[in-house]
């Protein structure tokens, strides 16, 4: 078999984008096991943190449980034992981050666990990155074949990886929730001032490795 003529290429594409929402997954201690939606109202601790966040703005389609964890003493689990409650509240613009951060800080039975990062449309803008990558992968090999007087013929292999956002695994203190970049909350999250706000950018890089098939040099142009 011929040996293959070929021109390996590697081009990354970058593109910033800023956060326009958030989850927040708060873990409330309650004195008492209830399950169910029905937490909401009869688990004194659940319905007072979530009473505040409705202050905030925040709807009853933004608030969702996630788990309900008893802590038993005697051995037998009852209504009486206590429960560690989890809730992820959807926070639908950055602009309201702050006062419903302070809302549940507020509550001295409730800690924010972690806050994930929401982006628009975040599917198209991987794609079109991608896109990006591999057009500038295919121009650099373009222009090295001109250099070199000959033609390109094809594409025989290429692969792309996606860094950052939520496939960054090995950054400390973070971890991964529903796809999307995740920030840890250290425990005790102080009062905050008046009218603070939050933002939060990250940049997504989409590496192109492509092996482009190009005619011998005896056979260029």
């Amino acid at each position: 078999m011929d040996a293959l003529n070929l021109i390996s290429v590697a081009e990354t594409a970058t593109r910033e984008l800023i956060a326009t929402g958030a989850r927040l997954i708060v873990c409330i201690s309650g004195q008492s096991f209830i399950t169910g939606t029905q937490a909401f109202k009869k688990a004194a601790e659940v319905a007072e943190c979530i009473s505040s966040l409705k202050e905030c703005g925040v709807s009853d389609d933004d608030i969702r449980l996630l788990n309900v964890s008893a802590e038993v003493d005697s051995g037998f689990l009852i209504k009486s034992s206590s429960a560690t409650y989890q809730l992820e509240i959807k926070c639908r613009s950055m602009e309201s981050l702050a006062p419903i951060i302070g809302a549940i800080s507020s509550q001295k039975n409730s800690e924010i666990s972690s806050v994930a990062w929401d982006y628009f449309d975040l599917a198209k803008t991987k794609k079109d990155v991608l896109q990006d990558a591999v057009r500038a992968t295919s121009m650099a090999a373009t222009a090295i074949a001109d250099a070199l007087n000959v033609s390109v013929l094809g594409v025989h292999r290429l692969s792309y990886e996606v860094n950052g956002l939520d496939t960054d695994l090995s950054v400390p203190g973070r971890r991964h929730l529903g796809g999307r970049a995740v920030m840890e909350f250290k425990k005790g999250v102080v009062g905050l001032p008046s009218g603070l706000t939050f933002s939060h950018a990250t940049r997504i890089a989409v590496t192109v490795k492509a092996d482009f098939l190009v005619a011998a040099l005896s056979e260029g142009k």
